[in-house]
């Protein structure tokens, strides 16, 4: 039974120093690659620049609409016509909407040439974050528990001790907690990296108030006031 355990031990030893081995190998791999700064833009030619690194695209806009509703519904359809969805929707009144957009990578720039169309931009911000070392870190993080995992119910099935039984099973369950946490992280990372994020709020322009006009007791109202001023006042 010494031996089950002793070969567990071992076992678990040698996945731990693959797993660090793993991970520095794809670290330095990683960093001798020129990273893709964060841009206030986005294009084709930065995107190409980008090549080889996985980035997570998310931009902001504020805009003033002259009509609320049908900017929204056309920005919407737009948006829709390029693969996108709305996440998330916000109505202030007829004052303001704020909406929450994804659209697949490849349509980003062409998502902000439709933001961008459809009323007075009051703010931009566009943003790149490269996530390429930590998607690798849980990757090969991920790679390397399965692996462990599945030595460990090979393991299993060879133990007769009812205490290394136990002792086998409590592994198996952290380690597969563990597995199911990173295959949860590995879904949003690749749902962030494939659909990019667009914030949008839309403001109704205000309406411009019409010019004043006058009446005979009116203009003669505001040259008595503009004479009685000068009276007191020469210059401010």
């Amino acid at each position: 039974m010494k031996n089950y355990l002793r070969q567990w031990a071992v076992l678990a030893l040698l996945f731990t120093l693959a797993g660090v081995a793993g991970c520095a190998s794809k670290g330095g791999e990683m960093a001798g690659e020129a990273a893709a700064p964060a841009t206030a833009g986005y294009s084709s030619a930065e995107q190409g620049k980008a090549s080889g690194r996985l980035l997570v695209w998310t931009a902001n806009f504020s805009l003033e609409v002259a009509d609320l509703a049908k900017a929204q519904a056309q920005l919407t359809e737009r948006m829709l016509a390029l693969g996108g969805y709305v996440e998330e929707k916000s109505d202030y009144g007829s004052y303001s909407q704020s909406l929450v957009y994804r659209v697949p990578k490849d349509a980003f720039a062409a998502a902000l040439g439709n933001v961008e169309q459809s009323g007075k931009v009051l703010s931009r911000h566009v943003k790149g974050e490269d996530v390429t070392e930590q998607y690798v870190d849980v990757e090969t993080r991920l790679r390397n528990n399965i692996a462990l995992r599945d030595r460990l119910r090979d393991l299993l099935g060879k133990a007769k001790d009812i205490k290394d039984i136990l002792q086998i099973e409590s592994e198996l369950n952290r380690i597969q907690s563990e597995i199911d946490s990173m295959e949860a992280r590995m879904r949003i990372l690749k749902d962030q990296i494939q659909m990019s994020t667009l914030r949008v709020e839309l403001r109704q322009q205000e309406a411009e108030k019409p010019a004043t006009i006058y009446g005979p007791l009116g203009y003669l109202y505001k040259g008595t006031a503009w004479f009685v001023t000068k009276l007191f006042i020469i210059r401010e």
